[in-house]
């Protein structure tokens, strides 16, 4: 089973406090254009309080105090658990349940921003625990990682270095079969003392030799060489880095595993019911129930509030689009209508909702090498003639999404000048040119693709609102539906199964995709797929390659300036100038998560992040007197 580098990069940051990448349309968690809304309520249970009455007593007695019912949150699931190893864990539900169980080192928090817990501290360079050391090409970082003190696994033991190398050792054991662009960035991982570990990145001579196939080190270089992993460091300037450099530790229980091959790590029973080292500890695993309960060893981050955590099944299937779904169960309902009135209350109390914009992005992707799109003027023209507003008119109230800003407005006239300009005669629709084929004889070319797309609503009414919009400037748009969802879907398949995105056997698809900043492995030249090398996360299948584009991205992701962030914030802009001038892709909309809490307070919702990435700080809100 293979990860992609972003995928395994954003949903394993700090060990599952940070899950959600890929949040895109491919195998890894299946996102949507529109998201259900996520309920969440509480399970209240009171156990009736007797008091005994005195026949001969002449006051009345003192109220008895209503103990404070248990504090359990249920959570239905909308598909089962592949796996709870936290390095090959695919399900959002899956996701979900081990966010609860494993924080880890350093990790986004709601505001996609890192925030240390496992850690003492985020290392920076203002506070010294980032550093770069070196001159030249020898010239690398350097991240100094402090555990902190008390973090445990809730076993007992503590979490150590020698966890944090075991964990660095495994996902660069050819024998994990995993793949991630942050990890293999780091050339050496050492532990001083029992909480303390030293990250050093490769220099650009290390990642160059890489390239080359000639790295050789504590770890097997030279097998991800040979999978093409560093191709694209063969001329690197600068030191490596990455955005997230602050995720690159994550840690494994090693005491569990150590003697353990390898391989078999995905099929051990600690994949099915690992320990972590959250607040909660994992007690009952089954088809149809994941149960959690506070563990009994202290939580360095504040002590838990809920007892307790029940992951359920849901028996009926979940609508395409929903991503999380959480309410009481059956059996529960019917305790908690029964039960006191107070109970009830606490339950229906403290009601709120929340609208976030989901972490990915509504797209129209071109590809660049095949006609009409290998020609910039014919994928200006196609930018310019759709109306985004019309688009989200006609989308109506079957979704909630967030415009966003084109590069290009709306301009049918603009349009039509470059489809002129390009050599299509539109005089009459669609449009036409005349060209001579490689027998030498004069046909006439219409200007005609296949955009195709997946069966998610509101897909076919978006991809019938730009056929529509297209034809009025003189394109004949054909559609394609390809139905499944997931790696189930055709589109988003593996390149051996004949992935139509990853072999780049389309014209135009309409999909989601992340809606991060970075661009390495979407629009990079190393990045396009082929027999060689295809990304799981579908890497650039637009095809489109430009020197200046990858010296900026480089630049911005992988070199010293990926700690500065003004300066690599600038890079970025002028990296994002030259792509949209090159229109590989038309963004159309940001689809809305909308999230609806009964009975919690505490709940710090994220685009990014499973629900319950911060559950230790979740309370029952209490009854209104």
């Amino acid at each position: 089973m293979m990860l992609a580098n972003s995928p395994l990069r954003r949903s394993l940051i700090a060990l599952l406090a940070c899950v959600a990448l890929a949040a895109c349309d491919n195998a890894t968690p299946t996102p949507s254009p529109t998201t259900a809304p996520v309920f969440i309520k509480v399970t209240l249970v009171q156990t009736p309080t007797a008091v005994k009455i005195e026949p001969t007593a002449t006051t009345t007695p003192a109220p008895t105090v209503t103990p404070q019912p248990p504090q359990i949150v249920t959570i239905p699931l909308d598909e089962a658990i592949d796996t709870l190893h936290p390095f090959y864990v695919r399900s959002p539900s899956a996701q979900a349940v081990l966010a609860a169980i494993y924080i880890g080192c350093v990790g986004d928090n709601e505001q996609s921003q890192p925030v240390a817990l496992g850690c003492e501290q985020v290392p920076t360079l203002d506070n010294g625990a980032a550093r770069f050391v070196g001159e030249g090409l020898d010239r690398y970082l350097e991240v100094t990682f402090k555990i902190r003190a008390g973090w445990r696994w809730t076993d007992g033991l503590p979490v150590t270095a020698q966890d944090a190398l075991f964990a660095w050792q495994t996902i660069m054991s050819p024998e994990s079969n995993l793949r991630d662009g942050l990890t293999q960035k780091i050339y050496t991982m050492n532990a001083p003392d029992a909480h303390t570990i030293v990250v050093n990145f490769m220099s650009a001579a290390q990642a160059r030799a890489a390239a080359a196939g000639l790295l050789t080190g504590d770890v097997a270089f030279e097998y991800f060489s040979q999978l093409g992993d560093y191709v694209r460091y063969a001329q690197q300037e600068s030191p490596l880095a990455d955005p997230q450099y602050w995720a690159a530790l994550r840690w494994l229980p090693e005491h569990l595993l150590k003697d353990l091959p390898v391989k078999d790590q995905v099929i051990s029973p600690f994949a099915a019911q690992p320990i972590g080292d959250g607040a909660f500890e994992l007690v009952k695993v089954t088809a149809k129930q994941v149960v959690l309960q506070r563990s009994a060893q202290p939580f360095p981050l504040g002590a838990a509030a809920l007892e307790g955590v029940k992951f359920v099944l849901s028996d009926t299937q979940p609508a395409h689009d929903q991503l999380l779904s959480v309410s009481l169960p059956k059996e529960e309902e019917a305790q908690t209508s029964s039960s006191s009135a107070s109970s009830a209350s606490s339950a229906s109390s403290a009601s709120s909702s929340i609208i976030l914009d989901a972490d990915t992005i509504e797209q129209l992707l071109l590809n660049v090498d095949r006609a009409p799109f290998d020609d910039v003027k014919v994928r200006l023209a196609l930018a310019h003639a759709i109306d985004h507003a019309r688009v989200l008119k006609e989308i109506g109230p079957l979704s909630t999404v967030s415009p966003v800003t084109p590069a290009l407005g709306y301009d049918p006239q603009q349009s039509a000048a470059l489809l002129t300009e390009a050599g299509w005669d539109c005089s009459t629709k669609p449009c036409r040119k005349g060209l001579t084929n490689a027998r030498g004889v004069a046909i006439s070319q219409t200007l005609e693709f296949t955009l195709v797309t997946s069966e998610r609503a509101p897909r076919n009414i978006v991809a019938q609102s730009i056929q529509r919009q297209l034809a009025e400037v003189g394109f004949a748009v054909n559609v394609q539906i390809v139905f499944g969802l997931g790696a189930q879907s055709k589109l988003f398949a593996p390149y051996s199964d004949g992935g139509i995105l990853l072999t780049r056997n389309f014209d135009a698809a309409l999909y989601r995709a992340p809606r991060s900043e970075e661009l390495r492995g979407a629009f990079d030249c190393a990045s396009i797929p082929n027999e060689r090398q295809h990304d799981a996360g579908q890497g650039n299948a637009s095809g489109y390659c430009n020197d200046k584009l990858d010296q900026l991205i480089a630049q911005a992701e992988s070199s010293d300036q990926t700690l500065t962030p003004a300066t690599r914030a600038a890079t970025l802009a002028e990296a994002t100038q030259v792509l949209e001038n090159a229109v590989p892709r038309i963004k159309l909309y940001i689809p809305h998560q909308v999230v609806r809490s009964t009975g919690i307070t505490g709940l710090k919702p994220s685009a990014r992040l499973p629900i319950t990435w911060n559950i230790w700080e979740w309370h029952v809100a209490q009854a209104s007197p």
